[in-house]
């Protein structure tokens, strides 16, 4: 876009510059012409001189004095008669005296050709700087495309890669040492990377499995311990608060290994899910749950989902959406479940977040209020509608005090 601007101001500028050169041209030539006319003169007798007005563009009158000591040079405008209009002209003027006698001299030179041979090769060398220009640039991008295919490949690969995948990273080669040297270097950051979070993934999954079984020996002592006889009741009570923070270390402990087996794709499993009828399932099981806080299902189903997933993280899904629901609802309020043509939105009255919305979905955040809950129940959600390529998303209206998740499908 710049090339042409340029190309128009340098055909402007070079206009100028051969305009500057035909008038010293044409200075020189009248200047040439000046010096004959005036041979001529001194070489002619006075009765004779009348007749060296042979030229049109030659005028020469008797003069009274020396009115112009150095010839004179103008642009003018002057009609000629051959061509039958006015045309610019520049013209030279002196005086010459031979004897007494003065004489003054006015030759005349047109500008007309000398004008369109200065535009004929301004825009000539305007074009011809703008082809070169169009040509450089054209080869220029071929070879930058060229010499930069095996970057745009490189990124490419990046772009679609995912350490989760477990998926080896393979970049093309390259001739360029710069290029080659940048994709082995990914490549060893890449396998190091997957190593360690595969790595990390082993301990989590190890170490969930080896914390549920004393975690489950604990709770089945401390249940024997309970129903033992002589307690006190206040040692009734701290059984009682152990029992319950035992169960939400178990719940967790249960989370992080779901969430691991998620990460690690071992749901792999996929099969057409009605999405209505998998709903009909959890408000059934979980009627009594909502029916201890007063709580009551208002269904709005206008559309049929019917999705491939893994039916196990389908119910995982919703059975968190619905349990989060009841458990943070406004006592004696309903949960409204609504589908529409690509959505299913689940919502519930209660008090605002006490957090940023922007941390919903993040692991570990929960409500002070709620000493059982883990924190993890929506990370879970995330985590599956990312990998089933599910939408989830999160809406507050502060008037209705009303909180809706919605899933959308694909």
């Amino acid at each position: 876009m710049v090339t042409i601007p340029v190309a128009l101001a340098g055909a402007v500028l070079l206009y100028f510059l051969i305009h500057q050169v035909i008038n010293s041209e044409i200075d020189e030539l009248l200047s040439s012409e000046l010096k004959q006319v005036q041979e001529n003169l001194d070489r002619h007798p006075p009765d004779t001189r009348g007749l060296l007005n042979w030229d049109h563009n030659l005028q020469i009158t008797p003069a009274k004095t020396a009115s112009l000591q150095q010839p004179v040079f103008t642009d003018t405008t002057l009609f000629d008669a051959l061509e039958n209009k006015v045309v610019s002209v520049r013209m030279l003027r002196a005086v010459h005296a031979v004897g007494k006698h003065y004489y003054a001299i006015r030759l005349h030179q047109p500008y007309l050709e000398f004008q369109e041979i200065a535009q004929y090769l301004s825009i000539g060398i305007a074009l011809c700087f703008m082809a070169l220009f169009a040509i450089l640039l054209f080869i220029g991008t071929l070879i930058f495309r060229r010499v930069l295919r095996p970057f745009y490949a490189i990124i490419a690969q990046l772009r679609h890669y995912r350490i989760d995948q477990q998926t080896a990273l393979t970049l093309p080669a390259s001739d360029v040492d710069e290029f080659s040297l940048l994709s082995q270097s990914i490549t060893e950051m890449t396998q190091q990377a997957a190593h360690r979070y595969s790595q990390q993934q082993q301990f989590t999954d190890t170490t969930s499995h080896e914390l549920q079984t004393p975690l489950s020996v604990l709770s089945t002592d401390l249940d024997l311990l309970q129903q033992s006889a002589g307690l006190s009741e206040a040692d009734s009570q701290r059984i009682h608060r152990a029992q319950k923070t035992i169960r939400r270390l178990s719940s967790m402990n249960q989370s992080l290994l779901l969430l691991t087996k998620i990460d690690n794709q071992q749901f792999v499993q996929v099969e057409p899910v009605d999405i209505g009828r998998l709903i009909d399932e959890l408000t059934d099981t979980l009627g009594d749950y909502a029916a201890s806080k007063h709580m009551r299902f208002v269904r709005s189903d206008e559309h049929t989902h019917v999705i491939t997933i893994n039916r196990q993280l389908a119910f995982i899904l919703v059975s968190n959406l619905i349990q989060n629901a009841i458990r943070h609802g406004r006592s004696g309020s309903s949960i409204t479940i609504t589908s529409g043509a690509k959505t299913y939105a689940i919502s519930n009255q209660a008090e605002p977040l006490p957090f940023a919305h922007e941390d919903l979905f993040h692991r570990f955040v929960r409500n002070p209020a709620l000493a059982q809950s883990t924190g993890l129940g929506l990370a879970i959600v995330k985590e599956i509608a990312d990998q089933s390529g599910l939408g989830i998303d999160y809406a507050y209206s502060a008037l209705a005090g009303e909180h809706t998740f919605t899933v959308t499908f694909p």
